[in-house]
């Protein structure tokens, strides 16, 4: 009896962290769009980001 058993809790996380990762892929690739730059490394696209829209006075 007990193979018949389905845990929805499970299946329910499984399907938010799948839409959490397809959200997150949308929304960097609309920042590769936005602010195209040749850097590889992640930490340094985003530190790029914050250092070009400050003009210097």
């Amino acid at each position: 009896m007990s193979d018949n058993v389905i845990d929805l809790n499970s299946k329910r996380d499984e399907a938010r962290h799948r839409r959490k990762e397809r959200n997150l892929d949308k929304m960097q690739e609309r920042f590769e769009n936005a602010l195209p730059t040749e850097e590889k490394d992640p930490k340094k696209k985003l530190l790029n980001i914050f250092k070009k829209g400050k003009p210097k006075k």
